[in-house]
Order: structure tokens, then C-alpha cells, then sequence
């Protein structure tokens, strides 16, 4: 378990146990810090991507297959999709932004590696507003570019074939 109030690294503290059990118990506490009049209370489970330069140490490699996480190979990397849920119990809707300003995250413990790249990504979720879209892609373009993707678009219609039709035969 890893806490980040406001950027900063708080509270860590590897527990041996049930991950369910050990999420309870941090969401309870989690729970009586947080402040129904001024803030969402979230517990998110989803994947973590976790990044290891090849080759590992077979040690981790076994404990990962022990753990059965989905794993696939990019380039020189190993990539892991590690299993986590964070708890947001202090955050804000700042216009269209969304800051979370402290948060838990739970996770399986593997190694120093995995831990330094949630508290990074915690560090990260803590510090800034996020920008939250419609789910539309904004794309900006200047007069030229504009004028060139029409005349693109133009000469892909005068370049598309046209359907023959055949003759029925009588």
C-alpha cells in the first residue's frame, strides 16, 4: 500500500495477506478521512502498467507467473499488467479538471522497480489537474493545413473508381 498527498510519497507499507482483506482494511481507513461534503469517494480497481527492461532476474520472472499476471514482450521490454485499486478519498472538480489531492493504491508486491514506478505514477495523480475531455479528439489547424487536407480530400474523389455495370445477358 502506497499514499500520496498533494505530490508527495506519505505512507508506504508492504502487507502480507488477502489483497481483498488488506483493500478493506485500507478503504476503511480511507473511509474516516474523508469529507462527504467536499469530496468523491472512489475505490477504482483496474491494471497498472508496469514496465521491466530485458532481460529480467528469472526470480521476479517466476513470481510473476506464480501470480498469473497478463505479460507480453515490447521491443526490449517486458510489460506487465499488474492488478491494482486506488482510493481517492480528497479530490476536486476544478472547472473542467479533476484533482485528486490524496489517494491510496494497493497492489501486489514483486520489487523496488514496481514500487518505484507506482509512486511515480501516485506522485503524478496527486500533484496536477486532470484535464478531463468529451472523448473528442481536438485537432488545430492553421489556414495552409486546412486548405491542404480539402484539396487532399478532393483529389480522393475524383480518384475513386466508378462501378461498372454489367449487362444482363437476355
Amino acid at each position: 500500500m502506497i499514499r500520496a498527498d498533494e505530490g508527495k510519497i506519505t505512507e508506504e507499507d508492504i502487507q502480507e495477506g488477502n489483497f481483498g482483506e488488506i483493500a478493506k482494511a485500507v478503504s476503511k481507513k480511507a473511509l474516516e478521512e474523508w469529507n462527504p461534503e467536499s469530496s468523491d469517494f472512489t475505490a477504482i480497481r483496474t491494471k497498472f502498467e508496469l514496465r521491466y527492461r530485458l532481460p529480467i532476474d528469472p526470480d521476479l520472472f517466476d513470481k510473476l507467473q506464480e501470480y498469473n499476471f497478463e505479460m507480453f514482450r515490447e521491443g526490449n521490454e517486458l510489460v506487465v499488467n499488474l492488478p491494482v485499486l486506488t482510493i481517492s478519498f480528497d479530490n476536486a472538480w476544478l472547472g473542467d479538471s479533476y484533482l485528486d489531492k490524496r489517494m491510496y493504491l494497493i497492489a501486489p508486491y514483486l520489487d523496488e522497480e514496481e514500487a518505484k514506478q507506482l509512486k511515480e505514477y501516485l506522485v503524478d495523480a496527486t500533484k496536477e489537474p486532470k484535464k478531463v475531455g468529451t472523448g473528442e479528439a481536438e485537432i488545430t489547424l492553421s489556414e495552409e493545413e486546412l486548405k491542404r487536407l480539402e484539396e487532399g480530400l478532393e483529389e480522393v474523389e475524383e480518384e475513386k473508381p466508378r462501378k461498372k455495370r454489367r449487362k444482363r445477358k437476355k
